[in-house]
């Protein structure tokens, strides 16, 4: 009775062992930036400029992960919020790239550009990544989404010699982010030692009215700095993420954008 109690035991824990070291496996998720430290450069009220900086690992760049508490929070409220039917309806909808998109005759900028992105003409859809997850969820931990809504500056810097990344992160408690001067002087600093500006990552929400969730397109405002960022920074992609999934756009893509000065 005892042998076979026993290789119960060992089968089971074999079985558990088999199971966390699979999860490991597939979500290693090393990082926190809640726990990580950043570096402060300034900070003036709700205003914060700093950076994290980490080893580069492949799962920063994993679109397979478990969501972080506060984007996980934002989630179950907003599919709470809408329903399941009419979320997914939404989320659809924003992620949708095809040829066959219909095009609208408009001379309003932002919905050409919107366009742009669903006629898969500018850009990829894809699901956020950890990395991208992470920085969203810094920020929802310090104003949720649905019910103080703000957007944030997020530069992810390369070093591909030292194996390294090096986030800047400018955001406040306004709906908008600060001008991102502080963070562009250090960075300026960084590009001139070997660092790559690999991209610049924001997010986009909407009001109640509009379903919450964020537009995957670069209005003509974002459009035209995504252009000085190329010219003064050497930036090589633009992100916008909604929390579920994120745009990227390749530099040489910029230029089929619509600005302001267009209008």
């Amino acid at each position: 009775m005892k042998k076979i109690i026993f290789h119960n035991i060992a089968i089971f824990s074999a079985i558990i062992i088999s199971f966390f070291a699979c999860q490991s496996s597939l979500n290693p998720q090393d990082l926190s930036l809640m726990t990580l430290a950043p570096v402060m450069i300034k900070r003036n009220g709700a205003e914060i400029f700093q950076y994290w900086e980490f080893k580069n690992q492949s799962y920063l760049w994993d679109t397979n992960f478990i969501p972080p508490l506060a984007l996980k929070s934002f989630r179950d409220s907003l599919e709470n919020e809408l329903g399941q039917d009419t979320f997914n309806l939404i989320s659809t909808m924003l992620a949708y790239q095809s040829a066959s998109y219909p095009s609208v005759k408009t001379d309003n900028g932002d919905s050409i550009n919107a366009q742009l992105i669903h006629s898969n003409t500018v850009g990829k859809i894809r699901p956020i990544n950890f990395l991208e997850a992470q920085l969203l969820n810094y920020q929802l931990s310090r104003y949720p989404l649905l019910s103080h809504p703000t957007e944030f500056h997020g530069m992810i810097l390369m070093h591909d010699t030292l194996n390294l990344i090096k986030v800047y992160f400018a955001a406040s408690d306004q709906p908008w982010p600060p001008k991102p001067a502080v963070i562009l002087e250090a960075m300026q600093k960084d590009l001139q030692q070997g660092w790559i500006f690999r991209s610049h990552l924001h997010n986009h929400y909407e009001p109640k009215a509009h379903h919450f969730l964020g537009i995957l397109a670069p209005s003509m405002t974002d459009a035209q700095y995504y252009q000085f960022l190329a010219e003064d920074y050497k930036v090589e992609q633009a992100l916008i993420t909604n929390g579920y999934h994120t745009l990227e756009i390749r530099k040489d893509e910029f230029q089929k954008l619509v600005l302001p000065d267009d209008h």
